[in-house]
């Protein structure tokens, strides 16, 4: 296990974060300790590992970013270790591009590479990927401004609890689906809106919204859309097949949704049939369906890292997927979530998924798909990374400026999260709360 000493709490936790996102579960097999010590001028490393003692001082002035320092001599350290994710270099939070992307904005593509391996040790692969998404942002990042607005309502019910996941499955109580419809719609009815435009984007997701009904959803829908009129995008996750309708579908498109999203996490379906998850067998019906009702655009969510998948398998879907050509594919990667029955388990992947994300990017470039945005959680089993791609110019707004955090958003439901800008740039941030209970009160 790892232990580290350190006088700064927050520095403590960086250096911490470091390993755990850098050898995932593995982090709780190593036995190194370290010792941080800071002056005003120079900064002390100690290593103690099973076979050696590293010591390192470093210069350091009021400028300096000691986790940056510390973490970049960890990264060369332990770079040449099998069981060490290089990925994207010593950067362990969600959101890479949005720490980099001024290294994009201010230098060629050349510089960028050589500036993000000396500041974050980024290899030239990942800055290059990065780069593409940079570029497919750069109309949206183009046209935000200060007083644009996303709109986001968050329904975390779905028709079961598929094994991976930790949300709410009470869809079968129809008492607490109606309160929490009529206390969600209440609270967009109620809503006091500061802006004088219509939002950029607005999004439904879960969950599975289409979980809860036709009577209930549309209830919401027509809460938005009154409130909130007219919008360039409107995205529900429609996201599991056996909570479909054809009248949720063309209620749906009749008022305004022009961006859904169809779920297969994978067509292996016994692995889906082993996680408490509804198979494939009929989704071509309800994709074909969606494209003939008329949306503009179908997204396909994949997860890589699923129990018993292997490489071959996972691609198989990948190229499943991209028969359909769909709009957008989302690659995720399998996250360990609090609550859900894999993380109460103790599940831990030993599948060798070497040059699995290589190749899986390669693939969807290849076929036409362009990575638009990325992002990255915690407890993954493979890497960290959650990738969009689009075909075209049919990017997701909500994605990009919610993912980059370079608009206001809006949210309503369990859990969600409204952030508004203020005068210096800052969002200002205030979070639902998280338990139903409290939430469908009165």
């Amino acid at each position: 296990m790892i232990k580290i000493e350190c006088d700064k709490e927050s520095l403590k936790k960086s250096v911490f974060e470091f390993y755990r996102m850098k050898f995932k579960e593995k982090y709780k097999n190593l036995d190194d300790e370290i010792y941080i010590d800071i002056n005003k001028k120079y900064l002390f490393l100690k290593i103690l590992d099973r076979e050696k003692i590293i010591e390192k001082t470093f210069e350091i002035n009021e400028n300096s970013k000691f986790h940056f320092i510390i973490n970049k001599f960890l990264f060369d350290l332990y770079k040449d270790r099998d069981d060490f994710d290089k990925s994207y270099g010593i950067l362990t939070g969600v959101r890479p591009l949005k720490l980099v992307s001024k290294v994009f904005k201010d230098n060629n593509i050349e510089d960028s590479i050589n500036i993000l391996y000396e500041n974050y040790r980024i290899d030239e692969f990942d800055s290059r990927f990065l780069y593409k998404i940079y570029l497919n942002q750069i109309n949206i990042r183009m046209e935000s401004e200060h007083d644009n607005y996303n709109v986001y309502v968050h329904i975390p019910f779905c028709p079961s609890r598929c094994f991976y996941c930790s949300f709410d499955t009470t869809i079968k109580n129809k008492i607490k689906m109606d309160k929490y419809t009529e206390n969600i719609c209440k609270d967009i009815n109620n809503y006091e809106l500061k802006f004088n435009k219509n939002p950029h984007s607005i999004y439904i997701g879960g969950g599975t919204p289409t979980a809860i009904g036709l009577e209930n959803l549309e209830k919401i829908v027509k809460s938005i859309k009154n409130k909130f009129r007219e919008t360039q995008e409107f995205t529900v996750e429609c996201g599991r097949i056996d909570s479909l309708s054809v009248e949720i579908l063309e209620m749906l498109k009749n008022n305004g949704v022009n961006r859904i999203s169809l779920n297969p996490q994978t067509f292996n379906d016994e692995v889906l049939n082993r996680l408490n998850r509804v198979g494939n067998k009929d989704f071509k019906y309800w994709f074909d369906l969606a494209k003939k009702i008329g949306f503009e655009i179908i997204n396909m969510d994949l997860i890589m890292g699923l129990p018993e998948e292997d490489i071959e398998m996972i691609l198989n879907s990948i190229r499943k997927t991209i028969e359909f050509n769909p709009d957008n594919i989302t690659i995720h990667t399998l996250a360990l979530k609090n609550g859900s029955k894999l993380f109460e388990n103790h599940y831990l992947n030993k599948d060798d998924y070497k040059n699995l994300l290589k190749e899986s990017k390669n693939l969807l470039i290849s076929n036409g798909y362009n990575p638009y945005y990325l992002y990255r959680q915690k407890k993954s089993v493979i890497s960290s990374e959650n990738i969009g791609y689009a075909k075209g110019e049919k990017s997701s707004i909500y994605n990009i400026v919610m993912m980059e955090e370079i608009e206001n958003i809006i949210g309503f439901g369990l859990g969600a999260s409204t952030k508004i800008l203020n005068s210096k740039g800052r969002f200002e941030r205030n979070i639902n709360s998280k338990n139903l209970e409290d939430f469908i009160k009165e």
